[in-house]
């Protein structure tokens, strides 16, 4: 538990700086580096890493989009850049299936093959979005949600699932969690929106709408889990304890960024259409 806390401290004395100084080249850089960690975790889990022919595309993908994210999209828009993150992970998987049948004689399974590319993209994607997000309207307070709505519902799932939990989730891919632990925390997430979002009307110019800022936080809250447990499910399926051990006590980038990295594409999805629904106004 000690441990635990002392990295937990030392992350939250680095990620305040990247978020004071989000509209600077550091988001970019930082978010560029934990999306290439995340890739080489997740080929060591998969047994990959060795296989430079995969490797090393995978790794230039995955840094180079989130940190070219806020600089491009200045010339080609956010919508034709998220294609072209799209459209570049898919040449990545073309060249893991061709390169393995010329080169390697197909001793890369088609399932892995498609295990790297999907995981790929949604690394990539995940940390990409946080970029765009933040440049949106409003978009140093989007961001800051990211971060409330993975945290607000981790910890309030705990909490509510250890004080009432009898029901469990899905057992064989995380046996703690419970359905009373899911409910409650998708109500902490909502209402940690809700306070937010007054306490930022306050503050600054911005002003919240609390209906859509509850059903955004309600949503949020269930992305969260469900990112949460597709990391454990593949974890559990390749037999290992954590990704990583970057974070001591804590696990790897996805031990960590497991929900932030499926909250963040939800968010700006929603953020790019503001005549229909709008958190900020």
């Amino acid at each position: 538990m000690k441990q635990r806390l002392i990295t937990a401290a030392v992350g939250f004395a680095v990620l305040i700086p990247v978020l004071l100084f989000s509209d600077t080249i550091v988001l970019p850089i930082a978010l560029a580096l934990f999306a290439a960690i995340g890739v080489w975790e997740m080929l060591g889990c998969i047994g990959l890493r060795k296989r430079l022919d995969v490797l090393i595309p995978s790794l230039l993908a995955s840094a180079a989009l989130p940190f070219s994210a806020r600089y491009v999209t200045e010339y080609v828009g956010t919508i034709s850049y998220t294609l072209a993150i799209i459209g570049v992970v898919m040449f990545v998987y073309m060249y893991y299936l061709l390169c393995d049948s010329v080169v390697s004689k197909g001793k890369l399974s088609v399932l892995d093959s498609s295990l790297v590319f999907l995981t790929t993209l949604y690394i990539t994607i995940g940390f990409t979005s946080i970029v765009l997000l933040r440049d949106l309207p409003h978009g140093n307070l989007m961001i800051l949600l990211v971060f409330i709505g993975a945290w607000v519902t981790d910890g309030a799932a705990y909490f509510v699932g250890r004080a009432f939990g009898k029901h469990k989730l899905i057992p064989d891919v995380s046996p703690k969690k419970t359905i009373e632990g899911a409910v409650g925390g998708s109500v902490f997430c909502a209402l940690a929106f809700v306070v937010f979002g007054l306490a930022a009307g306050k503050l600054t110019a911005s002003t919240a709408n609390v209906i859509e800022t509850i059903i955004a936080g309600l949503i949020v809250s269930v992305i969260s889990q469900f990112g949460d447990l597709i990391a454990s499910l593949i974890k559990r399926h390749y037999g290992i304890k954590d990704y990583g051990k970057l974070f001591p006590g804590h696990g790897g980038v996805m031990d960590r960024f497991d929900s932030i990295i499926a909250i963040a594409p939800f968010l700006l999805m929603i953020c790019a259409f503001p005549e229909i629904f709008a958190i900020f106004s």
